[in-house]
């Protein structure tokens, strides 16, 4: 073989390269020259935009569509500026007027002053794009506005995307990004939820159990969600979270639940006699008592008819009252019929219909057993870089000095601190940003912190922004790291807490600052005055235990500790003992003071002396007793001139009257006088009794006291008695300490055993040797005397007598022979309340008396004899 060498030039081989592909290129191509116009199109042209050879010499931009011919203007220009234009998409207009979308490529030559551009018809690519721009659409409506939330998790189980209806939690999506799931989920699912997401190790797709998500406002909502495990997916490689919110769902769920299950509590628990019926009257449920009134199983009462446990005449009432309740009516009626001989049964059944829809499809009859009655009556941000998470999750405000004391960094916490960008501070010297500083206190510290290499920190005020700071400058390789915070309320704090305390100095009340847990740390003087302790002897001690008495409620303290855990403002009114032991009553108002985290870091407690205002209380206390002793008094005596002094002076008034018209001669004479004089001898006895209840009335506050043993006072009435005990063989135990010694009113307490021991004798019972037992002991821990007299007489019944025991002129004995007026215990307990005590009786009819007497440590000297 041989070959023919033939010389052809560059410029004919692309020549005619650029013809041939001119000549089969489905692409637009054209050459444009510097002055903008046309030198050259190819055939496709007349394919694509309809023109030919006639478009030459004209400029490029009679083919471009109105709207974008200043931007291709501007993309030519940089062309021509060196920069090449690449898939720059325009729309050209056709011949035929419509506008058809061009991809362009081009790139200018400067050696032939050409700008050589490739064009294809973008159509296919538009339309994609907008296909694609519709989908976009269609898939942000879904998501934005349904009803489901769609989350990826790592397999750490943190949020790495999240989208859909997370808003109708309150959160926006970003909100997650880099959160826990489980930190939202409630403690009682959490575990429950654990195990749903283990289960994709094995399974690809998770049905989680219904959970709790907490909301943005903390409420909690129901969740139904499904988990898809993609982590092995190259596409996603999370976790694919399908949810949607069923709250209202599940709470209707759940309600219906605790409904049917009240209901059923109801029904099964109902002490009254429940069935439930269809139309035709079936039994198709009952309840326990109903099967326990019938004695018999379930088994044996379904599927039949009330009337089928009823003699036949009730029978029909039952089913026309049945018929009556599926009209809609609530029925109600009575049976009543003998199952023995001498046995009534009474029935009251209410038949209430069910309606489901308007409709009744079942009647509850509740049968209620009132035999008994009737028988006694007729019955609920996306994670971000490392180191900027880090460098934003600073608390305080942060900002970074190279050598040149230029920023390199600020935080976003610098911009709200400084109200500055950071865009004002990077790159520019701290000298230029804040001029203020030369000179100054920061000025000198940053010096000495680079100069020596060694940490500082430090409070100064920055007048530009009207704030203190609290700074901490850290010299390192690169320069300087400073952390400050604003202080300024902590600033104004402090100021406010020295003039506070100038003013809690002078003032009267006493003040005390404690620690967390009410150990003193300061107090001022009106404490010292209110108390007698300065802050040296009461510093670091607990609030109450150094001024606690004999007579201090010791409960108070243990309120004082609780209340003060609580941490909220309280008041409480406890009596204290001064340094002096003199008593002093302190209202006391505690006041908790929090930190920015809701801390209690002390507690203010404001003291006021309110003993007078107390003392004031008990003698108004006091009197107000007086009053009702009066007061009752009073109506006692009312009582015995309305009843008892009333009825002899009647008779005597009429007796008078009646002897001026007889014969003085005559027995009716005689015997009407005889009745006079018993009726004045009444008059005298009645007037005699309220000398003495006056007489003990007025001399209650001037009691004479004098010391005497208590066995020998009652050894003197025994005495007394020693005849009638005698007479009727009746036998005194006594069982008390001759050593107890009183400084009381010696008659009262005679004329107390006086009247006991005389009831006792008067009152005996004759089946039994009367038997008197006197018991005498002192109380422990101050407790004061108390006196225990019994007897075995004939006794009373208390219910008779109620409230009337200690009243005068009241006498509940059965055996009413007996003499006496019924002031006796009357004037038992008015001694006994007059010597400061209480007293307590209890009687039994046929059993006898027990008397309880209790007299306070005051009467009571414990000397010897």
């Amino acid at each position: 073989m041989s070959y023919i060498q033939v010389e052809i030039t560059d410029d004919q081989w692309n020549g005619n390269i650029l013809q041939k592909v001119s000549a089969i290129s489905s692409d637009l191509l054209c050459a444009i020259d510097g002055d903008g116009k046309f030198i050259y199109i190819n055939a496709t042209w007349e394919e694509v935009l309809g023109y030919n050879k006639e478009l030459l010499h004209k400029n490029y931009l009679s083919v471009v569509s109105p709207e974008d011919k200043s931007v291709t203007r501007e993309v030519v220009q940089a062309a021509i500026q060196g920069r090449p234009i690449k898939n720059f998409v325009n729309y050209c207009l056709h011949l035929n007027g419509k506008q058809v979308p061009v991809s362009w490529t081009a790139t200018w030559s400067a050696e032939d002053n050409v700008l050589s551009c490739l064009g294809r018809n973008a159509s296919d690519l538009e339309t994609a794009r907008q296909k694609l721009l519709e989908k976009d659409e269609w898939h942000n409506v879904v998501v934005q506005h349904g009803s489901d939330m769609v989350g990826l998790l790592n397999q750490a189980g943190d949020y790495i995307h999240v989208e859909g209806a997370i808003t109708k939690l309150g959160y926006q999506p970003g909100h997650l990004m880099g959160c826990n799931v489980l930190h939202f989920i409630h403690p009682e699912e959490a575990g429950m939820v654990e195990n749903a997401l283990a289960r994709l190790s094995e399974e690809e797709v998770v049905q989680v159990p219904d959970f709790r998500f907490r909301a943005s406002d903390g409420e909690w909502r129901w969740i139904d969600a499904i988990v898809s495990n993609q982590l092995q997916n190259p596409a996603i490689e999370a976790l694919v979270v399908s949810s949607r919110d069923i709250t209202k769902r599940k709470l209707t769920t759940l309600k219906l639940a605790e409904s049917e299950r009240r209901f059923r509590s109801l029904f099964d628990n109902n002490p009254d006699l429940v069935i439930y019926e269809d139309r035709e009257g079936n039994i198709l449920d009952a309840n326990p008592r109903f099967l326990s009134f019938l004695g018999l199983g379930k088994h044996e009462v379904l599927s039949k008819k009330l009337c089928d446990f009823v003699p036949a005449e009730a029978g029909e009432l039952c089913a026309s009252n049945l018929e009556k309740a599926f009209q809609g009516e609530v029925a109600n009626f009575h049976l009543q019929f003998k199952v023995e001989p001498n046995k009534l049964v009474s029935l009251n059944v209410t038949k209430i219909p069910l309606l489901v829809n308007g409709a009744v499809i079942g009647v509850h009859s509740i049968v209620e057993d009132v035999s008994e009655a009737y028988m006694a009556q007729s019955t609920i941000q996306k994670q971000a870089e490392t180191l900027h998470t880090i460098f934003e999750s600073i608390t305080d405000a942060f900002f970074m000095l190279g050598e040149d004391w230029r920023f390199k960094l600020v935080n976003s916490e610098f911009e709200r601190v400084l109200q500055l960008k950071r865009e004002q501070c990077v790159g520019k010297t701290i000298w230029e940003v804040f001029p203020e500083l030369i000179n100054s206190s920061f000025y000198h510290y940053y010096k000495k912190a680079l100069g020596t290499g060694q940490t500082v920190k430090f409070e100064s005020y920055l007048e530009e922004s009207k704030i203190w700071l609290e700074v901490k400058a850290f010299p390192s390789e690169e320069g300087l790291l400073v952390y400050f915070s604003d202080i300024t309320e902590a600033i104004i704090a402090k100021q406010e807490r020295e003039k506070l305390s100038l003013v809690a100095s002078r003032i009267s009340n006493g003040v005390i600052i404690t620690d967390p847990a009410g150990r003193i740390e300061w107090v001022n003087n009106g404490f010292t005055r209110n108390t007698g302790y300065v802050l040296e002897e009461v510093k670091g001690q607990p609030l109450s235990t150094f001024l606690e008495g004999p007579e201090t409620d010791l409960a108070k303290a243990k309120e004082i500790e609780e209340k003060l855990q609580v941490g909220v403002p309280f008041n409480i009114l406890v009596l204290y003992y001064r340094k002096s032991g003199e008593r002093v009553w302190i209202s006391m108002d505690f006041t908790p003071v929090h930190n920015e985290e809701e801390e209690i870091t002390q507690h203010i407690v404001i003291q006021k002396d309110v003993t007078f205002r107390k003392e004031a209380e008990e003698r108004q206390q006091e009197m107000t007793r007086d009053l009702f002793r009066q007061n009752r008094d009073l109506q006692q005596f009312t009582y015995i001139v309305s009843h008892n002094l009333r009825a002899p002076v009647a008779n005597a008034m009429g007796l008078a009257d009646f002897l001026t018209k007889l014969d003085k001669h005559s027995e009716m004479y005689d015997t009407s006088l005889a009745h006079l004089k018993t009726s004045v001898f009444k008059m005298d006895t009645v007037l005699r009794d309220l000398n003495l209840i006056l007489s003990l009335r007025d001399q209650q506050d001037i009691s004479e006291r004098e010391v005497f043993a208590l066995a020998d006072i009652f050894e003197q009435v025994r005495l007394n008695f020693l005849e009638s005990l005698s007479q009727h063989n009746g036998e005194v135990l006594v069982d008390i300490d001759p050593t107890i010694r009183l400084n009381t009113n010696r008659a009262y307490l005679y004329s107390i055993f006086y009247n006991l021991l005389s009831n006792a004798i008067k009152y005996r019972s004759e089946a039994r040797q009367l038997q008197v037992k006197m018991q005498g002991q002192v109380c422990p821990n101050g407790g004061g005397l108390r006196i225990d007299f019994s007897d075995n007489g004939s006794g009373f019944d208390m219910a008779k007598a109620g409230s009337n025991v200690f009243k005068l002129y009241k006498r509940f004995h059965a055996n009413t022979n007996k003499k006496g007026r019924g002031i006796g215990l009357f004037l038992v307990k008015t001694h006994v309340e007059t010597l400061g005590g209480n007293i307590e009786l209890k009687s039994k009819l046929d059993e006898g008396t027990q008397v309880t007497i209790q007299l306070p440590s005051e009467v009571f000297t414990g000397e010897k004899p």
